[in-house]
């Protein structure tokens, strides 16, 4: 789990979730993309804007995938990259990479939804990271189509909310967890019903892409300067 925070006047705040898909790449939702922000990224705490625990690292690098659309709603192609300035330091205990579940492994009928997110209609932030084990349905249980790049989990009670986007969808198959989804939007209430998970399977190939512009984009610019 890794909180993207958002520079507000004097400190930063919570912005959005991730999961950590390499020591530098972050793996999160299109619509927390956003290059207008001043961003960095921590990991290895389970309290919320911690400012002892954890490891913290400058975001310099925002991709969110090219035909997501940020009209104010959030739809298809809810997937994006963050770079960090300096890989944070994995020990597998404390800060841990997660991975992508597996082509041969057929979609869990349960999976855990992490996140800092509001946890009442009062707008409330939790200070310690919040786990909600949610079942999947049926896509359109969550919206009138079906749709191939994402999936349904939850219930009302059982869900996520506003400042969840991004997070980790985990599966456990074996005994190992891998990442399954992450969290792209629900309901305007909090609470009220099931949410829509982007399929991090389906875009496999877009997060290869993705790393690799980035990647080479970054260097480019060092190389130039």
């Amino acid at each position: 789990m890794v909180q993207l925070q958002q520079f507000m006047v004097v400190s930063y705040v919570h912005h959005c979730g991730g999961s950590l898909l390499t020591a530098s790449y972050i793996l999160t939702a299109a619509h927390c993309t956003t290059e207008v922000l001043k961003l960095q990224a921590q990991a290895g705490t389970v309290w919320s804007n911690s400012k002892v625990e954890g490891q913290r690292r400058n975001v310099i690098r925002m991709l969110g995938h090219s035909r997501y659309i940020q009209d104010g709603t959030t739809g298809p192609y809810d997937i994006g990259l963050a770079l960090v300035e300096e890989p944070f330091l994995v020990d597998g205990v404390n800060v841990g990479i997660i991975p992508l579940l597996p082509d041969y492994y057929v979609h869990p009928s349960e999976t855990d939804v992490m996140g800092f997110g509001k946890i009442d209609l009062d707008d409330t932030l939790p200070d310690r990271l919040r786990v909600v084990r949610c079942s999947l349905h049926p896509s359109n249980d969550c919206e009138n189509d079906a749709r191939t790049d994402a999936f349904c989990v939850g219930s009302a009670g059982a869900t996520a909310c506003q400042g969840d986007s991004g997070g980790p969808v985990v599966g456990t198959i074996d005994g190992v967890d891998w990442l399954v989804g992450l969290v792209s939007h629900g309901k305007q209430e909090c609470g009220s019903g099931p949410i829509i998970c982007t399929d991090v399977k389906f875009y496999e190939d877009w997060i290869k892409e993705a790393v690799h512009n980035l990647t080479f984009d970054t260097d480019e610019a060092v190389s130039t300067n």
